[in-house]
């Protein structure tokens, strides 16, 4: 996505845009994936008055959630090409409440 566009949806000035991309809290290619984490920098500074090192912390945690969730995919997709009963009990005893 051009600069223009991502500061328009991300409701950023450029010199905001700038700063952020050299803190590494955005990628320079400004995928989709950036206008999400943009959004919540901005949320994180502006309405919770989080402080940088507090946004590096969220972000951080964020790419681990991100990270352990497609770890999590990838072995449920494993399993789904075994035996279909054991997709099913790694489920059941995964999340309960989904029965």
């Amino acid at each position: 996505m051009d600069r223009a566009t991502f500061c328009l949806r991300a409701r950023l000035d450029a010199g905001t845009l700038d700063a952020w991309i050299e803190a590494g809290y955005l990628r320079r290619e400004l995928a989709e994936a950036d206008l999400a984490r943009a959004l919540l920098v901005r949320d994180l500074i502006e309405d919770l008055g989080v402080n940088e090192e507090g946004v590096e912390v969220v972000l951080d945690l964020v790419d681990q959630l991100h990270a352990a969730r497609a770890a999590l995919r990838r072995v449920l997709a494993v399993l789904a090409e075994e035996d279909r009963g054991v997709l099913e009990r790694v489920r059941a005893r995964i999340w309960p409440d989904r029965t």
